[in-house]
């Protein structure tokens, strides 16, 4: 199988993991040459993607393409460019070209609902947000709000009108897009279209915006081939798995576990619903079904729900009492999950009691009572969704006629990302370097290298790796990407 892949960007969850993911399944990912994509602030050459597009289309089985990408050059251009809506919509032009010419072609598209961030931080907003952003959220928030009748009334006047107003304007003209894509969907230029909302919280311009959306869903009859959803960096890799299991045609089904019972009530940050509702959607994005009776699933997926604290990771220094009610149930998981494995089940570990890393506690419990390549799948690495997408994903693809030694690879890339960065080496290098620009770049990669084979060395069950070739997405110590090697 060859898939072609438009990503939302050029970080490594969005381009390079659905090509680690393909390795497992030996599906051949294909993009667009880097010349062609994003850089950070700098749009993608639109144009040349589409001319890739139109000189690849006839080996591809099936497409998966970021319309952010293909219309706007990527995310963080389609929250700061200034390219007219007519222009946008003029570039989707190519998908109906495709479709046309090549009506084999399977097209799975995904599109975003924009973030409005709280954070004073201008990296990936437009220049003005480390002035504005946390004012114009708030405004946000609270005119969502106000029209529910929950809440005072916006406070306007203590904003930057010009900022707001262009703020107001580029979501116009994301949201036309979004129409635009619907009307794709129409006309059956899409296999299946996911809108997804990034960063969604309970109130807000995208919550609004979603809800519009969703009524022209609701008005198509809840067509399987739409889904609107809380999501963004995980869905190339959710789409994926979807062709995968759309060209093999037959749709794996998952049992459902929970270390705690009660907390899959519980709504994970950036999500607008219980994880056990993130659950369900991730599911049915990559074409597959729950079931209730164990011995009749495919693939078991043990879930580390949302902790109370759910915005921190799990310190020392926090309530004794959520430690014991945490710690005692997820040595129980451990042990169950060991069964599992022994019974010959496939188990995917979805860890999701904090956004942006693992859960020690449960990463000790794993280590102490499986081995850690027994796993079919996990995932800890942003939020919820991010991390139920990909595990999913992978998970699907180990299902497959697998490779066994790219699926080892990708498995060990999580545990190194997910715990290792993301939890121990990332709080150190923020805690070391006050600043990163050009002068500390190398002397913080040297940091991040030097951290993540110190803590490779403790993970077991994996085998002997080692980690090369450092990079920090973006200039950011949001993220990493590396190479492993075998020792």
């Amino acid at each position: 199988m060859k898939l072609g892949l438009i990503p939302l960007d050029e970080r490594p969850a969005c381009a390079r993991y659905p090509q680690m993911i393909g390795d497992i399944a030996g599906v051949k990912v294909l993009l667009p040459p880097a010349t062609a994509l994003s850089h950070f602030r700098e749009a993608g050459d639109c144009l040349a993607i589409a001319g890739w597009l139109r000189e690849n289309a006839s080996e591809l089985d099936a497409l998966v393409v970021s319309i952010e990408m293909l219309a706007c050059g990527g995310l963080i251009a389609s929250r700061i460019t200034d390219d007219a809506t007519a222009a946008l919509l003029s570039r989707l032009e190519i998908l109906r070209e495709l479709k046309r010419g090549h009506p084999q072609l399977r097209i799975y598209g995904f599109n975003l609902i924009a973030r409005i961030s709280g954070n004073p931080d201008s990296v990936a907003e437009p220049s003005y947000w480390s002035e504005s952003g946390p004012q114009i959220y708030r405004y946000s928030k609270a005119y969502d709000a106000r029209r529910w009748g929950d809440g005072p009334a916006p406070q306007r006047e203590q904003l930057n009108e010009g900022h707001l107003l262009d703020v107001l304007r580029r979501r116009l003209r994301n949201h036309i897009v979004n129409l635009a894509v619907l009307d794709l969907l129409a006309e059956d230029v899409f296999d299946l279209l996911v809108i997804s909302s990034d960063d969604t919280s309970e109130y807000g311009f995208g919550t609004r915006e979603k809800i519009w959306i969703q009524e022209w869903v609701d008005r198509r009859g809840g067509d399987e081939s739409l889904h609107v959803y809380p999501g963004a960096d995980e869905v190339a890799s959710a789409l994926l798995a979807r062709a995968l299991v759309d060209f093999i045609g037959e749709a794996p089904r998952f049992y459902t576990h929970y270390a705690i019972e009660a907390d899959k009530e519980r709504t994970a940050p950036f999500e607008d619903g219980p994880v056990c509702l993130t659950l369900e959607r991730q599911i049915r994005a990559v074409g597959a079904t729950q079931v209730d009776d164990i011995d009749a699933a495919d693939m078991v997926v043990a879930v580390n729900p949302p902790a109370p604290s759910a915005r921190s990771y799990f310190h020392p220094d926090q309530a004794e009492s959520e430690r014991n009610y945490r710690g005692d149930a997820l040595v129980d998981l451990a042990e169950q999950i060991g069964c599992w494995i022994n019974e010959g089940r496939r188990v995917i570990v979805c860890d999701l009691a904090y956004p942006n890393g693992s859960d020690p506690v449960l990463i000790e419990a794993l280590q102490q009572k499986i081995r850690l390549r027994d796993l079919a799948a996990y995932g800890g690495w942003n939020t919820a969704g991010n991390t139920i997408g990909v595990a999913l994903a992978q998970g699907i693809a180990q299902s497959c006629e697998c490779n066994e030694e790219a699926a080892l690879r990708f498995l060990t890339h999580r545990f190194v990302e997910d715990f290792c960065f993301m939890h121990r080496v990332r709080p150190t290098m923020n805690a070391n370097m006050s600043r990163y620009d050009d002068t500390t770049e190398a002397a913080m990669i040297d940091l991040v290298s030097q951290g993540l084979n110190e803590q490779i060395r403790h993970l077991s069950g994996l085998g002997a790796w080692q980690v090369s070739n450092v990079r920090l997405p973006m200039k950011r110590r949001f993220e990493v990407d590396f190479e492993l090697e075998r020792i």
